[in-house]
């Protein structure tokens, strides 16, 4: 039993003296950032975080009027396009009746079977090169 109190001061004492550890202070990285790198820009002061750098990869997409340059449905589908036909069915109709068209338009146009167009197995997606 004399022990146990022994102990028991001996703890008591070293729980009063006890005095947490200041944290470390941690000198200040400096981030090399290089053009092209996957986000490497949101390191640097003040520009929030893009996965892809835009601007980079956006000069190689529109290098030589590549794919990218003329984004637009236009410029992929022309006035050919199913969506294009359907605009310029859907502009003449304003306010409520807008909704009702659209529904019906919906329902029983079937793009394929009306105009004897096929599916078409062109890709409009860029085809990027990358040099290693």
């Amino acid at each position: 039993a004399v022990e146990a109190k022994k102990r028991a001061v001996a703890a008591s004492a070293a729980a009063d003296s006890w005095m947490p550890t200041p944290p470390k202070k941690k000198g200040k990285v400096e981030i090399q950032v290089e053009k092209g790198s996957d986000g490497a820009q949101a390191q640097s002061s003040g520009t929030p975080f893009k996965r892809v750098d835009d601007q980079f990869w956006g000069e190689k997409a529109d290098k030589d009027g590549g794919a990218m340059a003329d984004n637009s449905y236009g410029g992929v589908f022309g006035d050919d396009g199913f969506g294009a036909r359907a605009s310029a069915k859907l502009l003449q109709v304003q306010g409520k009746r807008f909704q009702h068209e659209k529904t019906k338009a919906k329902r029983s146009y079937n793009g394929f079977a009306r105009t004897g167009q096929g599916i078409t197995m062109k890709s409009n997606s860029t085809k990027y090169v990358y040099e290693e």
